[in-house]
């Protein structure tokens, strides 16, 4: 329970060695979520700083917690800091290659958080895979933006080292910040998640935009309506990639199609070794054009949910983890992802993705962010409703973000309410908007909103 330190990466090195599990739990959990990670990973020993020590403390009676280390107020400078002590020869280690090595609590759509299982081998196909797609050299150098407890820092960590370079992590993201860590530390690949891109869109543009050593960005969502506006004002190419905890990466635009495939929304290809197949609700395989779940055959993937057989099974079948999204493929071979199947609003009697919806309205200069999620309707079921956060200092009407809808979107899909939001969504570690606690949130969720019909002549949809 660290926060992006030096001694992270070191306890996480250290536990792989000795043959141990490395759970990575939120610096920021509060007491419920903190107790249900350490009784359901049974815990033996936690690693975390004098902020947080007080809360372990309260739990550890509670729980299987026996010892608590903590990492003091001075920092080592860097890995750099190990380089005259004596090697660790791995090749004496007695490890179990097939082992698992860390377990990472995943939320899902319904219960608790799950315990996502993922062993050496994980590590080592990412590491392997990451470097025939892209290619990593002694003169590049990767930059971490995202909170080491999450899943993706480890792998960039693995990545460097097996180049034999170095890697700049940031202790949290920054807009402000961002572009000077770049510059200063000539970082040369990115990897970004979620609203990365448009938040950093949405900064003053600078002449300095384009002084960087920058390649390319591998960015896991990349929005299509911005696509080719952050290709053209940072000059270099945004490559989309798709994957989940459960699997690594498994999808992956070409860097060869990139330029071809800018705004068009595809998350690209199956990466090598990797089969991917679209099911319908019946479990068949989708029809060539239809939307299908994503269902995925890999190498390295997870070994399935800490304590939940059940759940386990439900996602892996006959070797396929069932990832629970939504996509379609063209006749290329080019899939795009349309969202969550839970994500998806279900508004008289046609399925409507809230990342559709979502990927437009952040094409707005004056959006900032915004999560679009389903409201109760009597006449539909479910209409639609978009909490919208603004630029700081720009002015934007509900008016104006459903004109913007209006003619890039079908009707049906356009948001019936707009509530404008001046405080911060709550995120996932992954920069993602927890829309279950948005919602839960809301207890007035269409009276506190703007609503497109009260203003306007109903839709030809209205009478049912």
């Amino acid at each position: 329970m660290l926060e992006n330190r030096v001694e992270f990466m070191v306890a996480w090195l250290a536990c792989a060695a000795a043959g141990g599990i490395l759970v990575s739990l939120n610096h920021g959990a509060g007491e419920h979520d903190a107790a249900h990670v350490l009784l359901d990973s049974a815990a033996k020993l936690a690693i975390t700083d004098g902020g947080r020590r007080d809360l372990l403390e309260r739990l550890r009676g509670s729980c299987q917690l026996e010892e608590i280390v903590l990492a003091g107020d001075g920092e080592p400078g860097g890995l750099h800091t190990y380089a005259a002590s004596s090697p660790l020869d791995l090749d004496r280690l007695e490890v179990d290659a097939s082992a698992v090595t860390n377990v990472y609590y995943t939320s899902g759509t319904t219960g608790p958080p799950k315990g996502c299982m993922v062993g050496h081998d994980y590590w080592l196909r990412f590491v392997d895979l990451y470097q025939r797609l892209y290619g990593v050299g002694r003169d590049d150098r990767l930059l971490c933006c995202l909170q080491f407890f999450y899943g993706d820092p480890p792998w960039q960590l693995l990545v460097s080292l097996q180049a034999g370079t170095t890697w700049v992590a940031m202790r949290r993201f920054s807009v402000s910040r961002f572009w000077d860590v770049v510059r200063e530390h000539r970082v040369t690949q990115l990897f970004a998640v979620a609203s990365i891109p448009a938040l950093l869109m949405k900064a003053a543009p600078s002449p300095r935009d384009r002084d960087h050593a920058v390649r390319f960005a591998l960015q896991i969502g990349v929005p299509a309506a911005l696509h080719a506006a952050l290709d053209e004002r940072w000059g270099f190419p945004w490559l989309e990639g798709y994957g989940l905890t459960e699997t690594g990466l498994v999808v992956a635009m070409p860097a060869a199609e990139e330029q071809a495939m800018v705004g068009s929304g595809s998350i690209g290809r199956p990466c090598p070794e990797v089969e991917v197949k679209l099911l319908d609700d019946g479990g068949a395989e989708a029809a060539p054009g239809d939307a299908g779940e994503i269902a995925v055959r890999a190498p390295g993937m997870m070994r399935g949910y800490l304590g939940r057989s059940r759940e386990s099974a439900e996602t892996l079948r006959d070797g396929w983890l069932h990832t629970g999204d939504i996509a379609r493929a063209d006749a290329a071979g080019h899939l795009y992802f349309l969202g969550r199947r839970k994500d998806m609003i279900r508004r008289s009697g046609e399925n409507v993705s809230a990342a559709e919806i979502e990927d437009v309205i952040r094409g707005h200069p004056a959006v900032l962010e915004v999560a679009v999620v389903p409201v109760p309707d009597e006449l539909r079921g479910e209409e639609i409703k978009a909490h919208v956060a603004p630029v700081e200092g720009v002015a934007l009407t509900p008016e104006e973000v459903v004109a913007h809808c209006e003619g890039r979107l079908a009707k049906h899909k356009v948001p019936r309410y707009v509530e404008l939001r001046f405080e911060p969504f709550p995120r996932t570690p992954s920069m993602r908007v927890r829309k279950r606690e948005l919602i839960a949130a809301d207890e007035d969720p269409t009276g506190s909103a703007w609503d497109r019909e009260a203003t306007t002549t109903p839709p030809e949809g209205a009478r049912g």
